[in-house]
């Protein structure tokens, strides 16, 4: 009974597996022959792109900001002129 329930349940899921990716590699291909691929990929890399320069641009600023402040330290520590005061 058990073996029966399992064979039954496999043969089910295989066959739907089956006729899920058929249907999806169908999809897939039409898409593939219009060239909407193409343009899918073009858009995730302009994405990706204004995204790295977004974080590139913020890295940078946060440097100079980081560079300007220890300067100002460094600056109150080591600085004759300012200890003459």
């Amino acid at each position: 009974m058990r073996r029966g329930l399992w064979l039954t349940a496999g043969v089910v899921i295989g066959a739907g597996g089956t006729a899920w990716s058929s249907r999806r590699l169908a999809r897939l291909g039409a898409r593939a022959r219009t060239g909407e691929i193409s343009g899918d990929v073009l858009r995730l890399l302009e994405r990706g792109t204004r995204r790295a320069s977004r974080r590139m641009a913020g890295a940078w600023d946060g440097g100079r900001a980081d560079a300007r402040r220890r300067r100002q330290e460094l600056r109150r520590q080591f600085d004759p002129s300012a200890s003459a005061s």
